[in-house]
């Protein structure tokens, strides 16, 4: 090899060296060439995981892997994702990719298309009556006999709480009577109430409609909705779900550290319907709702970014349901007839 022939193989490895360093650090660091505004910007990545596992990934009609996937280097857009499997429900949702930031959406429930539901029984009762035991129906007979004066009574993981008819103060108490312990500080407003617990959590209904929430640090109830059918705690106790005949919203009581974030006390309207909105339940976690409307039940995620995904679930004479925390069933009651089933998450 000559002097000259060696000369040109360094200065060209130089020169190869001097064009790839560049686009290799902006790589390196993130960066990607934008063909359509001919810039260089900060790419962004995206998180997707559902349940069941391994669905396909579509991105802007374009399929990439399966779930549980990270997707790196995608231009900071909005774009169009699409989660399938064979026999399940499509979850579609548009989300915002910002340069630098991770968006995820780690709650995607796939819900099958056919379903087999199991009949359980013939039975009048209610779900809750008809799945209690012969022991807690009678203790339920029992706190019913000494709260029979009351403004309002639950018996509760074994205790009884009620509401004194002459303070309005909130109680609980045990099988025999006795007071236990005084849990609010202050009365409610003169009224019957509907009592709702989790765990150490409370709120109650009046016969007006109004629904107030317990404060554990004040040891107050507050009053946080008016003109309310009914409501519920979540299973986490993060949430609550209250509705009327035709909305149904969500309050949440602690914050969210996963997206969508959240923060304690935020508030937003999940679904609005021009039929009677019957029965809200969490179902099948604490991020989907079940609902019934008319001879529909009906499936929605509480992931507002976008569209809110809903899925036409089970179609039965005015169902009533019911999930048993218990065994991990969803029950529902149609003509006398009980039927459950368990999706798998």
């Amino acid at each position: 090899m000559t002097h000259l022939t060696r000369r040109l193989i360094f200065y060209s490895l130089i020169i190869i060296f001097l064009l790839a360093t560049p686009p290799t650090i902006f790589y390196a660091m993130g960066y990607s060439f934008d063909w359509q505004k001919k810039v260089l910007v900060k790419t962004g990545g995206l998180y997707l995981k559902s349940s069941p596992a391994n669905a396909k990934i579509i991105i802007d009609g374009k399929e990439n892997k399966t779930t549980p996937r990270l997707i790196s280097r995608l231009l900071p857009k909005t774009y169009k994702i699409s989660i399938e499997k064979d026999n399940y429900f499509t979850w579609e949702k548009n989300l915002e990719i910002k340069p630098q930031l991770v968006e995820e959406a780690r709650n995607i429930l796939l819900f099958p298309k056919n379903l087999s539901p199991e009949k359980v029984a013939t039975t009048s009762l209610s779900i809750a009556d008809f799945l209690r035991s012969t022991e807690e129906k009678n203790k339920i007979a029992q706190a019913a006999n000494i709260a029979s004066t009351t403004a309002g009574w639950l018996f509760y993981q074994d205790n009884l709480f009620l509401i004194n008819a002459t303070n309005y103060i909130f109680y609980r108490v045990d099988l025999s009577g006795y007071i236990r312990e005084q849990i609010s500080k202050e009365f409610l407003p003169k009224d019957n109430y509907r009592i709702i617990a989790h765990d150490n959590q409370f709120m109650v209904i009046g016969q007006n409609n109004d629904l107030y929430l317990f404060n554990r640090n004040s040891a107050l109830f507050e009053k946080i909705a008016s003109q309310i059918t009914n409501a519920i705690f979540s299973g986490d106790g993060k949430k609550i779900i209250y509705w009327n005949n035709n909305e149904v919203w969500i309050v949440y009581l602690e914050d969210i550290l996963i997206q969508p974030y959240k923060k304690a006390g935020d508030k937003e309207l999940i679904t609005r319907h021009s039929q009677k909105i019957s029965q809200v339940i969490f179902y099948p976690n604490n991020e989907y709702l079940a609902y019934v409307i008319g001879d529909q039940i009906k499936i929605i995620e509480l992931d507002g970014r976008d569209k809110r995904n809903v899925i036409e679930f089970i179609t039965a004479k005015n169902p009533q349901i019911y999930l048993s925390y218990q065994d991990g069933y969803f029950y529902y009651l149609t003509e006398e007839q009980l039927f459950r089933l368990k999706l798998e998450i």
